[in-house]
């Protein structure tokens, strides 16, 4: 009886946050519609920003917009998988690997150079460059810990990284018509490039729906890459504390870093594949989907303290830009090689 009265607090406690969220993406959903170039899931995000600076967010609030951006956000991402077939998800997810192997290397190389440049402190260059090259906050917060980072820096990092998320979802979609992308070209273009997985799909699908099934599977494989990476991030961390005779190796927990709402994704698209799905089930699929990324985007919005961002300082958001920007150039270089 104490279980089930614990499990209806902790829902009560989500309801001020996800009515919020609901209550902007539904305005923004009706807006969206006027505004075809800007798109709801940009309103959501545009005036989220608005409520969290101006009128401030209470702290009832931050449960309902955690579960939003944790949660709510899997979800729309198992939905879409439901739309795809199993051998889309193959086919998209090979092809984009030398993308996303290179770009992905790239952001760890760049990152460290602008930061040994820019003389950015050497950790919190790390945490950025992981966020960067793999799936922005998710990532930082996985190799944070391993690497034994202080909260501080870990706090910067993600904030950083967030800054150029909001960006991405406002930016990329407009470059992308004005470069006369494909569908599939911008969809791997975002998928490979953009930070989280709440702007990648966000952006993709403010471009079209084909680009934003396209993104996603590219953007699930390089979450994947998550898992080598900390392990690899865990190994060189305890190298270096014996060399240095600090002793003692760092953990890393592989069942718990890995993505598993990804297999849930494959398993809605082998459901599609085997036709148990059927035409007006995809079509709600879809709607559900989309109307949940323009929810998390509100509560995106709702999250962003620009006072916080100020207080970081400039040489983060420095290093962040700069390897923002050679990594969107390059890989829509290797996407448009790749094409040809």
């Amino acid at each position: 009886m104490e279980a089930k009265s614990a499990r209806m607090t902790d829902w009560r406690l989500l309801v001020p946050g996800l009515a919020a969220g609901v209550l902007i993406a539904a305005a923004a959903w009706a807006l969206g519609g006027f505004a075809p170039l800007v798109g709801a899931p940009v309103l959501a995000l545009a005036a989220g920003v608005f409520v969290a600076n101006a009128i401030h967010t209470p702290p009832a609030w931050r449960p309902g917009m955690d579960f939003t951006l944790k949660r709510l956000l899997r979800l729309a991402i198992v939905l879409f998988g439901a739309t795809l077939s199993l051998n889309q998800v193959l086919r998209i997810g090979a092809g984009s690997l030398l993308v996303l192997l290179v770009t992905i290397l790239l952001a760890l190389s760049l990152t460290a150079l602008f930061g040994r440049w820019l003389r950015a402190p050497s950790g919190l260059t790390n945490l950025i460059g992981v966020g960067t090259a793999i799936c922005g906050a998710t990532a930082i917060l996985t190799v944070g810990p391993i690497i034994e980072s202080k909260e501080e820096e870990i706090a910067f990092a993600v904030t950083t990284i967030f800054l150029f998320n909001m960006l991405a979802v406002i930016v990329y979609p407009l470059l992308g018509h004005v470069l006369g992308l494909s569908d599939a070209a911008f969809g791997v273009w975002a998928g490979a490039a953009i930070h989280d997985t709440s702007s990648v799909v966000a952006a993709s699908f403010q471009f079209s729906e084909p680009a934003g099934q396209v993104a996603t599977v590219v953007k699930l494989t390089r979450t994947l890459m998550l898992v080598p990476l900390a392990l690899t991030y865990g190994v060189l961390h305890s190298y270096r504390k014996n060399r240095q005779g600090a002793g003692g190796g760092v953990r890393v927990n592989i069942v718990k870093i890995f993505p598993w709402f990804i297999l849930w994704f494959v398993l809605a698209a082998v459901m599609n594949t085997a036709g148990v799905l059927q035409g007006p089930i995809l079509r709600s699929a879809s709607l559900a989907g989309r109307f949940l990324v323009v929810t998390v985007m509100a509560a995106v919005g709702l999250s962003a303290d620009l006072r916080r961002m100020r207080a970081i300082g400039l040489r983060p958001f420095y290093v962040g830009l700069a390897a923002s920007v050679m990594i969107a150039a390059v890989s829509i270089v290797l996407v448009g090689a790749l094409a040809d």
